[in-house]
């Protein structure tokens, strides 16, 4: 085992090849970075700490869905299904920094971080860090962050003014925690490209980049720092993003072909609800009684609705109530030229968890941006920018080449075992990716050693290993043995 380097992995979200030479990185050192279907998020970001596929890990969304009574559910750590890079390196006693990660919180959900350091990321309803002596100590830096990034589309020079301090006030113990604390791999993403490429969809035509160069020259700064102190940095995104001209109501053409039957009143009684009462007024008013959990479950009528689009604002997933209405689905929307193709999640995606995935993922035509949004509307002309599968990779340091040259595109599921390659530990055989052997230097430790792999229950025995031994250690303490 490699103890002695240094791993940085600096995601930027949604960064696509335009926005990432914005912040800086050189145009010959852009790789593609293949994301999962849908291009999102929760599953890409999970998928890249796992190293798996989402009917492994089990994540596909911010929610889970009951399809038979249509209420949502928020997904929380709890619901990741697959151990974490990061559980993986502290069986092996190498310590982590993880910060604003999805998919991270509640700290309770990751079993194994006695040398791990979390920060929880945006969508958390708190701020705060494991160990929780930290949150005390970087309290003054634990802001909320301004990712409600629709609510400043009138005033989009403020927006940016709001970004770059929330960057500002972060860093400061960002760089703490890289500079301070003994750290084998620090792994932190930045939202604020995916927040700014849908807010100025300008920027990924090379306008508007007035707005957002200070915050990324800030980015960039934090970089280079970063591959100063690591041995190996890698910068990747979780998905890209393209201009949208289209938008496609999916639930209302599926209305439309008599696979789901809604109330119009209630519809527009919903919408006058989310309209007029704040949103966390509403939260807690789901939350303390049976009020509908989503528009969806308020307006759709569960035993006549046959086939949905959940309630997500990217998603390409659709749910089926049976195998019949699947294949009567699929012919249906093929008649539509917004729809590139569709796939069943069963031929896409294989693990334990693919019966709770969507049963089909419909894929836009170049241009198409879904909403399952019920509208008088099928198609509406829209200017817009929204996720594509093909995010960002690059990567520098010690080994690594400076001209390489891909056998076929890394993918989201290629850092995790890439990783556990570098710091030469196993890696379980039922990982979906890859170790991405030609970005090493063809005289390197890393290319002359071959990728080893085992049985997941190899890192499952040296976790009950850590147990017993964390035990042991307490019941000395004690003084009971």
């Amino acid at each position: 085992m490699n103890e002695h380097l240094k791993i940085v992995i600096i995601g930027l979200d949604g960064a696509s090849k335009t926005t990432v030479q914005l912040v800086g990185l050189k145009k010959d050192t852009i790789y593609d970075f293949i994301s999962t279907i849908p291009p999102y998020t929760p599953p890409a970001w999970t998928s890249i700490f796992t190293g798996v596929n989402p009917a492994k890990h089990g994540i596909i969304g911010w929610q889970k869905i009951d399809i038979n009574t249509l209420k949502t559910k928020l997904v929380t750590s709890h619901d990741v299904k697959y151990s974490r890079l990061s559980e993986l390196l502290d069986t092996s006693g190498l310590k982590s920094i993880v910060i604003n990660l999805p998919m991270t919180y509640p700290f309770s959900g990751i079993v194994n971080k006695n040398n791990t350091i979390i920060v929880s990321d945006w969508a958390a309803p708190e701020q705060t860090i494991y160990p929780k002596k930290l949150s005390q100590t970087y309290k003054e830096y634990l802001i909320n962050p301004p990712h409600d990034w629709a609510s400043h589309i009138e005033n989009k020079k403020e927006y940016a003014s709001l970004v770059k301090e929330y960057i500002q006030i972060r860093l400061n113990f960002y760089y703490e925690l890289l500079e301070k604390e003994d750290w084998d791999l620090f792994f932190v993403v930045f939202s604020e490209t995916d927040w700014f490429s849908h807010i100025y969809p300008h920027i990924l035509e090379g306008k508007d980049k007035g707005l957002v160069a200070p915050i990324f020259k800030i980015l960039y700064k934090f970089i280079q720092d970063a591959q100063e102190t690591a041995d190996i940095t890698f910068v990747v995104s979780d998905h890209g993003f393209e201009i949208k001209n289209k938008v496609f109501y999916v639930n209302s053409a599926l209305a439309k072909g008599g696979f789901i039957s809604y109330s119009k009143t209630k519809l527009k009684l919903a919408r006058l609800v989310n309209k007029v009462f704040p949103k966390s007024l509403l939260k807690r008013a789901v939350e303390s009684s049976n009020a509908p959990s989503n528009i969806l479950e308020a307006t759709l009528n569960p035993e006549k609705t046959h086939a949905f689009m959940p309630p997500e604002p990217t998603t390409w997933g659709m749910y089926t109530k049976d195998a019949s209405i699947k294949e009567k689905v699929k012919q249906y929307l093929q008649n539509f030229e917004e729809i590139k193709t569709i796939v069943e999640s069963s031929k896409l995606y294989n693990g334990p968890h693919v019966d709770n995935l969507p049963s089909l993922f419909i894929i836009p035509a170049k241009g198409v941006e879904y909403s399952y949004k019920l509208s008088e509307k099928i198609t509406e002309a829209k200017y817009m920018a929204d996720h594509e599968i093909h995010g960002i990779f690059s990567v520098t340091g010690k080994g690594i080449s400076e001209d390489i040259n891909f056998s076929r595109l890394p993918t989201v599921y290629d850092i995790a075992p890439t990783i556990l390659h570098i710091f030469g530990l196993p890696i379980p055989n039922d990982m979906d990716g890859r170790v991405l052997i030609e970005i090493f230097e063809e005289d390197s430790e890393f290319a002359k050693r071959k990728p080893k792999y085992v049985d997941p229950s190899y890192y499952e025995k040296r976790q009950e290993d850590e147990k017993l031994k964390k035990a042991i250690k307490n019941l000395k303490l004690k003084g009971k043995i």
